[in-house]
């Protein structure tokens, strides 16, 4: 499922209440650093053109759009940076952030800006400079153990997970997380981040970090591996309780 368009929404999220969506990503393609099992976009493509769209027009639909919303007296929750991708990887996204917060801020000046980022852009100090413009910047971990999130993230060997981690803990106090619990078979292997010493170990991640708040859901919409399975209410209410003991923010939907 990509998104048609680089303004979209309002729509319902889950965690957030309404949002509109910013997509950077050109409509008729994913371009991703992660290849998640998860994805409702699907698995990337091995021949698209990294190519994004012209910052200029993702402003003036943004402005449309928000205009339109604001004299039509709907109300917004969040703007959220998400589509088809990582938002982060377009090459503008620094200035598209500020523009963004400048136009919200005129309209909507209550309304929080979401970025939901996998993160792998981290070490790009543009980016780390960027989320002083973002209320609620939520990276992803949806494993602590290296071997696990490789197999269900499906990341570049070039990535170095761990200081990916380590990046993240120098961020404490000022990020969100969210993390997809998830079971199901990948070539025939047995996938499952819910077993106890993978809780264990995303909590004591989770701790070192110290998040504002922790999102944890499970598969909503269909995956681009249709093996995977969805954890029903008892299970997720019982890993939230799980990991909320230990003094940590939870909060969970599914």
């Amino acid at each position: 499922m990509l998104f048609k368009d680089y303004i979209y929404g309002p729509v319902i999220s889950r965690r957030f209440g309404t949002s509109l969506g910013i997509n950077l990503i050109f409509t008729s393609s994913k371009i991703c650093t992660y290849n998640c099992i998860y994805c409702e976009c699907g698995l990337n493509s091995n021949d698209y053109l990294k190519i994004f769209p012209d910052s200029k027009e993702i402003i003036e639909k943004f402005e449309t759009k928000l205009k339109y919303l604001k004299e039509n007296y709907y109300e917004i929750d969040v703007i959220t940076f998400a589509g088809n991708g990582e938002p982060t990887l377009h090459p503008d996204f620094y200035s598209i952030v500020t523009q963004i917060k400048k136009i919200k801020n005129y309209y909507y000046p209550l309304t929080k800006i979401v970025l939901l980022t996998n993160g792998t852009q981290i070490f790009n100090n543009k980016i780390i400079e960027s989320l002083e413009y973002i209320d609620m910047p939520v990276f992803k971990i949806d494993s602590a153990k290296e071997e696990t999130a490789k197999i269900i993230n499906q990341y570049d060997n070039s990535f170095n997970y761990n200081s990916y981690l380590e990046k993240l803990i120098t961020l404490k106090n000022k990020i969100y997380l969210q993390t997809m619990f998830l079971r199901g078979i990948l070539n025939n292997k047995i996938i499952d981040n819910t077993t106890t010493e993978e809780l264990d170990a995303l909590i004591e991640v989770y701790k070192k970090i110290n998040p504002i708040t922790i999102y944890l859901y499970s598969i909503d919409r269909p995956p681009a591996i249709p093996t995977l399975q969805k954890l029903n209410l008892k299970e997720m209410e019982t890993i939230a309780k799980y990991i909320s003991q230990n003094n940590l923010n939870v909060h969970w939907v599914l």
